[in-house]
């Protein structure tokens, strides 16, 4: 068994006792290890103490059922994951994500919350070039953007459908640049955790800012099907993702889940967008490269 397997047996542990008491000595005698041999083992892999993991994971799933369960006492949710006592359960909210319970329940957060979600061995594969190639911090001007949107609630699927409608309506985007510049928009609202997070597929236009008044053969320039997004100027963390698209899902854990919680970045605009370059070969070549943006303030 090498590193990678004897961690993510101890994170299937974790995983199967979020609702029990976990300390990491308990997790280094289930392992084997030295408590000290087994906090330099889980970091080295995870990027994470096994301490952190273990209230990330544990402040995640009750958030979830914050949302999910609004009926439900925010004392008795803190007990489900054996918190020692409600104040306990409040700090540790405090220090991971900046907010309350009671702040994520009535929905009045001006900033994403950084949560950690389950970790898989697929995952932990594929974060070796995320500990090495730390992201860039670039300011872009404002984006315009324009292409089909759709919400992504368990399907993925309606990902690559949006794609393959853009290919077939590409040529009603008169306003594009040339050659065309491809990003993928995610968006979500104060519900996106009952409601999904909205995409957009699409590709950059020029400047459009005088469009709207003119007209060629009584027709719009923009095609008035597709919906048109602006990204105000911001500076963004700009990230890799290397492979194939479908397992970008494993970056973005990693950003949100590791990297993120470690800064002093405070997410305050909804939304984060992918772009694909020169280097992306697409979506199933194994050398592909793509970017992440993920805004951190406004300029």
């Amino acid at each position: 068994m090498d590193n990678r397997q004897l961690i993510m047996t101890a994170i299937e542990h974790i995983e199967d006792n979020l609702h029990q008491p976990l300390s990491v000595r308990s997790l280094s005698l289930f392992t084997g290890y030295s408590i000290y041999h087994f906090i330099r083992l889980f970091q080295g892999v995870t990027g994470l103490t096994p301490g952190d993991y273990i209230a990330r994971r544990k402040i995640t799933e009750a958030v979830r059922h914050i949302l999910c369960e609004p009926g439900r006492s925010l004392l008795d949710i803190s007990l489900d994951y054996s918190f020692k006592d409600y104040e306990t359960f409040v700090r540790t909210f405090k220090r991971l994500l900046h907010t309350t319970p009671t702040q994520i329940r009535q929905k009045r957060n001006l900033v994403l919350p950084l949560l950690l979600h389950r970790l898989y061995s697929h995952d932990l594969q594929r974060w070796t070039d995320q500990h090495t190639i730390p992201p860039q911090t670039v300011d872009l001007g404002e984006i315009k953007l324009q292409g089909v949107q759709v919400t992504l609630n368990n399907d993925p699927s309606v990902i690559s459908s949006a794609w393959e409608e853009l290919w077939s309506r590409l040529s009603t985007i008169p306003e594009r640049k040339l050659p065309e510049k491809y990003y993928q928009l995610g968006q979500w609202t104060e519900d996106y955790e009952d409601n999904g997070i909205r995409f957009l597929c699409g590709c950059e236009l020029n400047n459009t800012r005088s469009l709207a008044s003119r007209s060629l053969a009584g027709q719009s320039l923009i095609s008035p099907e597709l919906p048109i997004h602006s990204l105000p100027p911001a500076r963004y963390l700009k990230f890799q993702h290397r492979g194939r698209s479908a397992d970008i899902s494993a970056t973005y854990k990693y950003i949100y889940g590791v990297f993120l919680p470690k800064t002093d970045y405070r997410l305050t605009l909804p939304y984060e967008f992918e772009y694909y370059g020169k280097d992306y070969l697409g979506p199933e070549n194994p050398a592909s490269t793509s970017e992440i943006y993920i805004p951190i303030s406004s300029l």
